[in-house]
């Protein structure tokens, strides 16, 4: 079994833009499920490597923000430091307000010993390929 992580990503973390540039970071579970994601992304991956040691001292007492979006329907968490500032956020949106609240506990019970990987950061995943890239030589779709 796998332990929860803290791994990098590239690209804007709510954008889910790799070409907008940047490094963000991911709370990965011990199922492999993201638990959580920067709010933001850092110059390189030094900078978003010091911003998990910083997010580690913070996790288990931040100020949480629990939002609705009314337009979708799904519920999300926003973990707030002190200056008032979103520095962590659902990986995704929640049908139900305890199953957000619950992720928020998985994600603040992991984040403080989660170890992250070193400085690599995870190349392009396949979703964000494009379409002639994922298509057979000679292929049309």
């Amino acid at each position: 079994m796998s332990v929860p992580r803290f791994q990098l990503v590239p690209g804007g973390r709510l954008v889910h833009d790799p070409a907008a540039g940047g490094v963000g970071w991911r709370l990965l579970g011990t199922n492999n499920r993201e638990l959580g994601r920067s709010s933001r992304s850092y110059a390189d991956a030094e900078a978003a490597l010091a911003a998990v040691a910083d997010l580690r001292a913070l996790a288990p007492d931040a100020e949480v923000h629990i939002v609705h979006d009314a337009v979708s329907g799904s519920w999300l968490w926003q973990l707030v430091d002190p200056a008032g500032a979103v520095v962590a956020t659902s990986g995704r949106g929640f049908r139900h307000e305890r199953e957000c609240r619950y992720n928020l506990e998985q994600f603040r019970e992991a984040a403080p010993t989660a170890p992250a990987q070193d400085a690599a950061v995870v190349p392009d995943f396949p979703w964000q390929r494009l379409t002639e890239d994922i298509l057979p030589q000679g292929g049309s779709s």
